[in-house]
Order: structure tokens, then sequence, then C-alpha cells
């Protein structure tokens, strides 16, 4: 069973959470939990936006790390919403269905609007990774064919998908 636990920079976990191993296939396409439990911190300190951060557990054992954000205002995404960010679980427990279960998870967490009313939720993740791409296809995430670098950079060029809640 899957539960997913609010986590801070500040919690006793993080270090637990910091410590977990991105799998090598994803390296390239999962920014560490180290940064992701920072960036949280920096939204809530600098009041920059909504970054929400849970630590997933399977069987009470931390397993991976899944972030959101919450959007009112976005220029790219252009619609009130919440956006899943890229993740991973421990390489450890990769190919036990951990990751649709978490998504699936935080899916029924915001559909409870925790941060404020959206009817839809967008994942973001690279195109060249084929876990993503399948996990989110499952789920009914729709490719859309929004963009966030607006001047063409194609480090950016990650998939926008749309589902709505």
């Amino acid at each position: 069973m899957i539960e997913l636990k609010k986590i801070t920079l500040l919690d006793e976990e993080m270090k637990e959470c910091i410590a977990l191993n991105i799998p090598e296939a994803r390296e390239d396409y999962v920014e560490s939990n180290a940064i992701c439990l920072s960036d949280d911190f920096e939204y809530d300190r600098r009041k920059i936006g909504v970054w929400e951060s849970r630590a997933i557990y399977a069987d009470s054992k931390m397993v991976g790390l899944i972030c959101y954000n919450y959007y009112t205002n976005d220029p790219v995404y252009k619609e009130v919403c919440y956006r899943i960010r890229p993740f991973a679980v421990d390489r450890a427990f990769v190919g036990l269905g951990y990751e649709k279960a978490a998504v699936t998870a935080l899916l029924d967490e915001i559909r409870k609007k925790p941060c404020g009313e959206a009817s839809v939720a967008f994942a973001t993740y690279n195109p060249n990774d084929k876990e993503a791409v399948e996990l989110y296809e499952d789920l009914g995430f729709v490719e859309t064919d929004l963009d966030w670098s607006p001047d063409g950079d194609d480090e950016c060029a990650d998939i926008i998908a749309r589902l709505a809640i």
C-alpha cells in the first residue's frame, strides 16, 4: 500500500529522503530529492508560489518523493491547475508499481483541491523518459502542445500532458 506524507527540508525524515537513489536510467530526467526539497523551501520562504512535496511510503518504508505545484495565473498553463513534477522512486524499488500508485494517490489528494480550485492537472516530463511517458499515458494524461520555453530553448523541451480532474 502506498501512502504520501508531507515532507519539507526541515523535517527529520529529510536525510532519509535525500539518501534515496534515482534510478540510473532516469538520472538525466529527474532532479535530486535534495534539489526538490530545497526548491520547496525556497518557494515557501520567498512566497513565490505553491510547491508541495510528499514522501512516498510503501508498507511504512520511504521509497521516493513526488512534488506538485499549484498555479493560478501561469503564462504557460493558461488555466488554474496543479502540476505534477518529474519524480522517481528509489532504484531499489523500481518495477514494483510504486510510481503509478504514487501518482494515483497524488491525484486523489489534488482532487480534494488542497491549494484551491482547479479542474485540471498537468504532468511534465522529458520525452526520452520512457517510463514517464508510459506512466502518464496509462493514467489518461494527454500530451499537449504547450511549451514552457518561449524562446524555443530545447533544454526545456519537456512534454506537458493534461488530465481533467
